[in-house]
């Protein structure tokens, strides 16, 4: 299970959820035509697959990442946002360490099949297809 730390940032009155994880960043907001759905976003799907299988569980159905081309970020997957909180509220209550930047342990010397950037809509990871 992955573990997070909540990050919302205010801009404009409105309120943006990042969440990181030991298994990588997620991005959510509202859906832009139906407010009862949230969209979870991810630069790489294997960032949204521990997420997605307690969607799953949660609602008692499949949920499809999406790839995009568009936006900021690579992948996205859509659900409720009452499947989203609990979700959420399960990877709170299993939080198990003090400090976030303690809890894991990422060494791109020996994984460096990721390309780091920064840009004008914050730091991009992408990963390098061999």
């Amino acid at each position: 299970m992955s573990r997070l730390v909540l990050a919302p940032i205010i801009r404009k009155a409105d309120f943006l959820m990042w969440i990181f994880g030991k298994s990588g960043h997620l991005s959510i907001g509202q859906h832009a035509n139906d407010h009862d759905v949230l969209v979870i976003h991810a630069q790489l799907k294997a960032e949204l697959d521990s997420f997605v299988a307690l969607l799953d569980e949660i609602a008692g159905q499949k949920h499809e990442v999406q790839e995009t081309t568009e936006g900021d970020y690579r992948h996205l997957v859509m659900a409720r946002r009452s499947v989203v909180a609990q979700a959420v509220g399960r990877m709170v209550v299993s939080i198990d360490y003090g400090k976030f930047l303690h809890s894991f342990h990422v060494d791109f010397g020996a994984q460096p099949g990721y390309l780091l950037w920064l840009n004008q809509t914050g730091l991009q990871v992408a990963a390098v297809r061999q």
